[in-house]
């Protein structure tokens, strides 16, 4: 049987990674997207009749040993096996791996001497950097130049959070910083991004004084099973929040952050602040906050200095600095900085807009 090109990739694919859904099967063989689900379906049925696939009763499919002949120089990069659950957490893994490929970041299992970015699946990462809690819910490690961004398929937003022990990721090891990440990359379906970042904005800022300390304690054993919604702490540094379909377009973004940032610095003359700041710049009363690629995290350093500097109280303890707080974020984003319609009356509060 002569195979076509998009069977070959999808082959390729399953003989790295072992598993994927089916769905993700079609969408692997559409590479011209064109939507048809029943054209790809005529494309998948000779891998299975063939022996080439299997597609098993829980609606996963398997390659076997044939069409893993087809690449003997391919090692697989995680192990299959297990029940369910390790069945389910292998296709989510696998999942990813296809949708960074899609948009050109290859999945590899080791961090690459090139700075172009590259996708670590979570089982490499956990070899490169041991110690990380078995309880984690990364799918892998984003690596590009100095980012190593921890990615996370966050389906509808609603998902089991896992406060204390994602933030394995951000240990330092005793020094060693080659492996701690930088940040993450939250991926959620597009038609609920909105409503997620909302929520997981509005669950961090009800336990703001807590989650917003900066923390240096780093646990050896594993912690509790948590069952709350998606929180960040300050140690997450930056959590950026995307869908598939806008994914290449955040990429760029993130990776062009720091550009961002110096251009509004240089522009204001103003002077650029470490994490201890308020905001990224400030040129004094006003303090910028920067934010091009959807960090949820600097949304709610935004909404929490605006609680604290901006909004009247009855009864102050201590004499507040006067300033001006500024947000720069894409038109994008606008439904989520209006998240709290009480701000807009205050003054010393401004949001602009990037222009296309």
């Amino acid at each position: 049987m002569k195979l076509h090109d998009n069977q070959l990739q999808l082959l390729r694919h399953l003989a790295r990674f072992n598993l994927l859904d089916y769905s993700g099967c079609l969408e692997m063989l559409d590479v011209d997207e064109t939507g048809d689900r029943t054209k790809m379906s005529y494309a998948f049925r000779p891998l299975t009749k063939n022996k080439y696939l299997s597609k098993r009763k829980d609606g996963s499919v398997s390659i076997l040993a044939k069409g893993r002949a087809l690449f003997p120089e391919i090692k697989p990069l995680v192990a299959a096996g297990g029940g369910t659950s390790e069945t389910r957490r292998i296709i989510e893994v696998s999942r990813m791996a296809a949708l960074m490929e899609k948009n050109g970041v290859p999945a590899v299992g080791s961090i690459p001497a090139s700075p172009e970015p590259c996708f670590i699946p979570s089982a490499c990462w956990r070899n490169i950097a041991p110690g990380i809690l078995s309880t984690t819910r990364f799918t892998g490690m984003l690596v590009a130049g100095e980012h190593r961004l921890a990615v996370y398929d966050i389906g509808d937003g609603a998902m089991e959070w896992q406060v204390r022990a994602e933030g394995s990721l951000f240990y330092t090891r005793y020094g060693s910083y080659a492996t701690k990440a930088t940040g993450m990359l939250l991926i959620c379906r597009k038609e609920a991004r909105i409503k997620a970042a909302r929520n997981i904005i509005r669950q961090t800022m009800w336990n703001r004084r807590q989650l917003l300390q900066e923390s240096c304690l780093e646990r050896d054993r594993p912690t509790r099973w948590s069952r709350s919604p998606i929180k960040l702490r300050a140690n997450y540094e930056h959590v950026y929040l995307t869908t598939p379909e806008h994914l290449a377009v955040s990429l760029n973004r993130i990776l062009d952050e720091e550009k961002y940032i110096q251009a509004l610095c240089d522009e204001n003359g103003g002077t650029r602040l470490g994490r201890q700041g308020i905001g990224d710049i400030e040129v004094w009363p006003r303090h910028l906050f920067v934010n091009p690629a959807c960090d949820l995290l600097k949304f709610v350093c935004f909404f929490s200095a605006v609680k604290t500097y901006l909004e009247p109280r009855e009864k102050d303890d201590y004499c507040r600095p006067q300033v001006t707080l500024e947000l720069y974020i894409h038109k994008i984003d606008h439904p989520i900085a209006g998240m709290y319609p009480e701000f807009y009356r205050l003054e010393g509060l401004k949001i602009y807009a990037y222009r296309s």
